[in-house]
């Protein structure tokens, strides 16, 4: 007895499916490492965070980037020297939306979403 299936492209599970391989998640390119942000990801120098920077500029919280339904965002948690979106500092505790392409720097830190 077989245990593949095959998926119709027309059904609503083939619908669903398609969209997600189309719009794959976005990606946080950091120090020759790639994470698709899928949920949260929390950034700063302390070793809970998801992205650990060793870096005396950035806070032991410093940001947080969050996929919200389709679009994507950044937050400075409060940081001692903020948080910067090509080249300019985003508000303090305030989602400000990402897109494709943009390079968040963090203490001496770039990380580029693609």
């Amino acid at each position: 007895m077989s245990k593949t299936s095959t998926i119709i492209a027309d059904s609503s599970f083939g619908k669903r499916l398609s969209k997600i391989t189309k719009h794959g998640a976005l990606m946080l390119n950091y120090a020759g490492k790639n994470l698709p942000i899928t949920g949260q990801i929390t950034i700063g120098r302390d070793v809970e965070n998801t992205i650990q920077i060793e870096d005396t500029m950035v806070s032991r919280f410093h940001a947080l980037v969050q996929k919200i339904k389709e679009a994507y965002f950044i937050k400075d948690l409060d940081s001692t020297n903020g948080t910067f979106v090509n080249d300019k500092a985003i508000p303090k505790e305030k989602y400000i939306k990402l897109s494709k392409g943009d390079v968040v720097k963090i203490g001496r830190t770039q990380i580029v979403l693609q």
